[in-house]
């Protein structure tokens, strides 16, 4: 007989749950892995818990640091095929060396556990911010192009993302753009678990046509998704919604509603690299992720120029299942019938898509060459404050202080900085030339003179 670890309650079945204490899966699963890491780690809290895992912080007892760990739920360790699956896409992502990719420690299977220590990443995740609305101009200038060079870098080396959203980008105290998760979506993809009846793993909200149809994948497809942030970024909204039946069928079909009506402000440049990297079909985004960071930054037009196209096939999959994360129809697995129905509905509608081409090509054409405009120079600016603050751009967070080597285009900035207890101070930036920016504030206690 064992005792309820809550509330000490005798329990008549080893293993069993107390009829006081309702199952708390996340308290358990971290009992039961702070049981497995003791002398080496200690679990603090549950950072969050998705469909694919659940993340903990804790602390380095060796090297004196806090780490994140990841684990796969239990019941997903029952295959043993997903668990190397998951080893080997986690090995693989560990090699992936880049300031925007955040390292992985170790990967590890032990006590019926399969886990993940990665760094700790101080600050919150993007999906956070974009809850409060849209954000400044700036500000998703920054993420699309740091999140994008990120990408790229992993494609290159033959690893794509496949479930790019606003939750699996994080932004740290210095504002700097982290992204998370590499490779676990293909994991549990390819396991006999999950494929039975075949399944589609990603969240139907940013999952790229080609990706909703169970085809082939490769990276157009997070640069797809990676358009879809920067549209719910610039305009607060998903560009479609509703629920998994309804939101595959649009991301196959229907043309997103246009930035410019929802967000006038929005630049043209900007505008047009996030339409060109939303189309529908993969061959019309830009080849590479490098060309879309230099689009969205304002280096470049969205229709200027093309590079060596970076390709990663993926097997297709077909089935019945999505796998959904995140918000907007997630957490769990979606069941649909049958998603060779829904396929079936997306070919005997392709006229359909082909109209809806035709009318986009005609409401939007693309620009002559002789109308490119010349790439905008981009400015170093680096705020230091004593004490450290968190420093706002035009209203919108980009971290606490110091910030160094934060990329700023031509233009007017209001810049400001707060912290409790203390008087915020603020300045009007006007940003000309090349010459890098710094600044240096003493920031007053509350009260004082």
């Amino acid at each position: 007989m064992s005792d309820c670890p809550r509330c000490h309650t005798p329990l008549p079945v080893a293993g069993g749950f107390c009829s006081q204490c309702p199952p708390d899966f996340n308290y358990e699963l971290g009992e039961r892995l702070a049981r497995a890491l003791e002398g080496r780690y200690e679990i603090v809290r549950l950072l969050g818990r998705g469909g694919m895992a659940a993340v903990f912080l804790a602390r380095d007892l060796v090297l004196e640091r806090q780490v994140a760990i990841k684990v796969l739920p239990p019941d997903m360790t029952r295959d043993r095929e997903l668990i190397t699956r998951f080893q080997q896409e986690a090995r693989t992502a560990a090699k992936l060396d880049h300031a925007n990719i955040i390292p992985i420690h170790r990967v590890e299977s032990e006590a019926g556990l399969v886990y993940i220590v990665m760094k700790y990443v101080s600050g919150h995740s993007l999906e956070e911010v974009l809850t409060k609305g849209p954000v400044s101009i700036q500000l998703v200038r920054h993420v699309l192009r740091e999140a994008a060079l990120a990408l790229g870098h992993a494609h290159r080396r033959r690893v794509v993302h496949r479930d790019v959203k606003p939750a699996n980008i994080m932004l740290d105290e210095d504002g700097r753009v982290v992204l998370t998760d590499f490779g676990i979506s293909k994991a549990v993809e390819g396991t006999t678990q999950l494929t039975g009846s075949g399944t589609i793993i990603g969240t139907p909200a940013y999952m790229a046509p080609e990706q909703a149809k169970g085809r082939e994948v490769d990276g157009r497809a997070d640069q797809y998704a990676l358009a879809i942030v920067g549209h719910r970024a610039l305009t607060g909204r998903l560009p479609f919604e509703g629920d998994a039946h309804s939101i595959l069928y649009q991301q196959v079909f229907e043309p997103p509603p246009s930035v410019l009506q929802r967000r006038p402000d929005t630049p043209r440049d900007l505008r047009l690299a996030v339409e060109r990297a939303l189309a529908k079909d993969a061959k019309e985004r830009f080849p590479s992720m490098e060309e879309f960071a230099a689009a969205v930054s304002g280096e470049r037009t969205s229709r200027g120029g093309s590079g060596p196209t970076t390709v990663v096939t993926m097997p297709a999959k077909s089935g019945s299942t999505i796998k959904t994360d995140g918000d907007h129809g997630s957490g769990v697995f979606v069941a649909l019938g049958t998603l060779a129905a829904v396929i079936g509905t997306v070919l005997m509608l392709v006229t359909k898509q082909h109209s809806v081409a035709e009318r986009r090509s005609a409401a939007h054409p693309a620009p002559p060459a002789a109308a490119a405009r010349a790439p905008k120079k981009q400015v170093s600016l680096t705020v230091r404050s004593t004490p450290r603050g968190v420093l706002y751009l035009d209203g919108a967070k980009i971290g606490l202080t110091p910030i160094t080597n934060y990329r700023l285009t031509p233009g007017t900035y209001r810049l400001r900085i707060e912290q409790k207890g203390y008087r915020p101070v603020s300045e009007t930036l006007s940003v000309k030339g090349t010459r890098p920016i710094s600044r240096q504030y003493v920031l007053r206690r509350q009260g004082s003179r």
